[in-house]
């Protein structure tokens, strides 16, 4: 009798201890994936991911995670991917590193500098005429360490190689460059981070502010990007962005189209993930001043099991040539549009961009939030 009275204590801890065990557990998935790369979209592939899930109050997905990403284009883009990201195994530190094999078969390639022109009539007979082939095959690994706060340290080293190859004559790459150009980029970098965010994968309040300097083979870079979030109604956030990059030095090609960021990187400005009103590699040069506003309002929100909406945006910014970073309205380049987001569960965010610039009418899609 005795025994029976003691089960209902037994039963709750057992039901207690089960989401701890589950907390610590890693789980392997496996799912189709969409993706997409500068001027190209979709590719369909597949990816395979081992990770812990983090606790619910955590502002990360995965205590640790390690993905394998594979897709492919219709139009010849490959990727393949390999990401470990690690915010929460070691109290106080993150790890990052990536490995990657990726082949842009058309890349934006409209010249250097802010004012390079564009004519459709161009296109016409060739389609490719403002495009270039771009592979490229390198890694990264950054640490961070938490200082105080909300306050964080992050160094970072990578390598990269870059093969531009020009497509069936007659193209401007061809004409200004030549058949290919190749070289590879040794790169380390130093920032600093703050980061207030609810949530890493999908903020709605708090800011993410980071300095930072990077150096590469014959160039060395300064950037900052300040992010803030706000919530204001109950299925809306309002969302910005202001960026400037300043260079000094030599930077090869390849190291114009990319921007090193905290635990990422993104293409310099044109396309999904800056400008969403030009093509991806519009306005190619070594320095950058921009900003992004966005409003994201949720229509259909099923929790964690996923939700849709609709999203509205000004993007405006302009390139400079090396160490000529000015605060300056000059030369800006302001395009809007609207969009359609889609989540699937907690994290897979995807956009459809519909936007309107100087060069007409641009249609992006992004694997996730612009920023």
């Amino acid at each position: 009798m005795r025994m029976f009275r003691r089960l209902p204590v037994v039963l709750t801890l057992l039901l207690a201890a089960t989401p701890l065990a589950a907390q610590n557990r890693w789980l392997s998935n496996y799912y189709p994936y969409i993706a997409s790369s500068p001027n190209t979209f979709p590719l369909l592939g597949a990816r395979y991911d081992y990770r812990r899930d983090a606790e619910w109050d955590d502002t990360w997905l995965s205590d640790g995670s390690l993905a394998a990403t594979v897709a492919l284009g219709f139009n010849g883009s490959q990727m393949a991917t390999l990401v470990f990201r690690a915010p929460g195994l070691w109290k106080d530190w993150r790890l990052f590193a990536e490995g990657f094999g990726v082949k842009d078969a058309r890349m934006g390639y409209f010249g250097i500098g802010n004012d390079t022109p564009y004519d459709p009539s161009l296109e016409v007979n060739n389609s490719n005429y403002y495009r270039v082939r771009r592979g490229r095959l390198g890694g990264r690994v950054e640490v961070t360490r938490r200082i105080i706060g909300h306050l964080e340290a992050a160094v970072a080293g990578g390598i990269v190689g870059t093969e531009f190859t020009s497509l069936p004559a007659p193209t401007l790459f061809g004409t200004q460059v030549g058949s290919a150009l190749e070289g590879t980029d040794y790169t380390g970098s130093l920032r600093l981070v703050y980061d207030t965010r609810d949530r890493e994968y999908n903020p709605s309040t708090g800011t993410l502010l980071q300095v930072g300097g990077l150096v590469g083979n014959s160039y060395s870079r300064f950037y900052g990007d300040a992010r803030g979030f706000v919530h204001p109604f109950f299925s809306t956030v309002v969302a910005g962005r202001v960026t400037a990059v300043s260079t000094s030095g030599s930077p090869p090609l390849s190291a114009d189209y990319e921007l090193h960021l905290w635990e990422e990187s993104r293409w310099q400005y044109g396309g999904q993930e800056t400008n969403r009103g030009l093509v991806g590699g519009r306005l190619t040069d070594a320095d950058q001043l921009s900003a992004s506003l966005e409003v994201r309002q949720t229509i259909l929100d099923v929790g964690d099991f996923g939700g849709a909406g609709v999203i509205g945006f000004l993007d405006v910014g302009r390139v400079f040539p090396e160490g000529g970073l000015s605060l300056t309205t000059d030369g800006m380049v302001l395009t809007g549009g609207v969009g359609l987001l889609f989540r699937a569960l907690k994290a897979g965010i995807m956009t459809l961009n519909f936007a309107w610039g100087p060069d007409g009418y641009v249609f992006t899609a992004n694997t996730g939030w612009s920023f």
